[in-house]
């Protein structure tokens, strides 16, 4: 689980780079209805949501306090598995771009 933890939180801040990218130059919007009215009232929130979200995950491991349950661990392999999606789809923003 640790791992999980470990990959999810690198994705997302991943994530909060390409898009922030991607929104400033006008390439992509905002899929999130959450993410996109925090990027529209002030871009740097939406960046400290994503990069606490992260810091979030990375307390857990420090504190050595990763939860183990079933409900959890399937929570964790379904946001990783989703954000991998999104990590190859902006692979894929970025080749295209070039």
């Amino acid at each position: 689980m640790v791992l999980l933890f470990h990959y999810l939180s690198l994705l997302n801040i991943f994530d909060a780079i390409i898009t922030y990218f991607g929104l400033e130059n006008s390439y992509i919007l905002e899929m999130n209805p959450l993410m996109s009215s925090a990027y529209a009232a002030d871009p740097s929130l939406f960046i400290f949501i994503k990069l606490m979200f992260s810091l979030s995950i990375y307390l857990f491991i420090l504190f050595k306090k990763v939860p183990t349950s079933s409900l959890i661990r399937g929570l964790t392999v379904f946001a990783s598995s989703f954000y991998t999606i999104i990590f190859f789809l902006h692979c894929y923003w970025l080749v295209m771009l070039i």
